[in-house]
């Protein structure tokens, strides 16, 4: 009777060890890392958007300069002309988006270029206002 016992008490332990339930946790995502950072604007990329921008702006452009500035902005330099007009055009650039940050456009009519019809000059556009015209007669009848 001790054997049967035995028997029962070694068959029920085996028995309750196979109806044991193992839950086991779902494993864990590795830390997730930030997106890699985009890379930054190349010295050639720079340069071609800043003649696309020029472009739209009917501009003939000549580059002066180019240089990336230590808080990652893009400096593009142009010397920006149009029919009967002459200046700069510069332009700041993000290095890694890409957006154009800042314009300075100082495009004007040069000197001697303008072409208007007044030939007598009545406008006192060129003088200071002091005194008569020079070379011009008291009565011009």
């Amino acid at each position: 009777m001790t054997g049967m016992r035995i028997a029962l008490l070694v068959g029920g332990l085996l028995l309750a060890s196979g109806c044991v339930v193992h839950s086991r946790s779902p494993p864990r995502p590795a830390p997730s890392r930030p997106p890699p950072r985009p890379s930054a604007m190349s010295y050639k990329e720079a340069v071609d958007r800043g003649f696309g921008e020029c472009r739209a702006r009917r501009f003939d452009c000549r580059l002066k300069e180019a240089h990336r500035t230590g808080n990652d902005v893009w400096k593009v330099k142009f010397f920006a002309s149009a029919p009967g007009a002459q200046g700069h055009l510069h332009l700041d650039y993000d290095a890694f988006s890409r957006n154009l940050l800042k314009v300075d456009e100082k495009v004007k009519a040069r000197r001697g270029d303008r072409h208007d019809d007044d030939w007598d000059d009545d406008d006192h556009r060129h003088g200071h206002g002091k005194g008569k015209k020079k070379g011009h007669a008291r009565h011009d009848d």
